[in-house]
């Protein structure tokens, strides 16, 4: 196994704080479209791409 493969999966593995909602997550974060900086939690991105879907139509 190489050694990129085994840092990502370390990464995937790694806990995280949502700083929107507050919950713990595991896993790749998703980047907030609010600042293109803060990390946030995949659901909250999900939500977030929702939202400005919606008010695109």
């Amino acid at each position: 196994m190489s050694k990129l493969s085994t840092d990502n999966s370390k990464a995937a593995q790694k806990r995280y704080k949502c700083p929107k909602c507050g919950k713990e997550y595991i896993g790749y974060p998703a980047l907030s479209r609010e600042d293109n900086k803060t990390e946030i939690c995949p659901l909250c991105g999900v939500l977030e791409a929702l939202r400005d879907y919606s008010l695109r139509r």
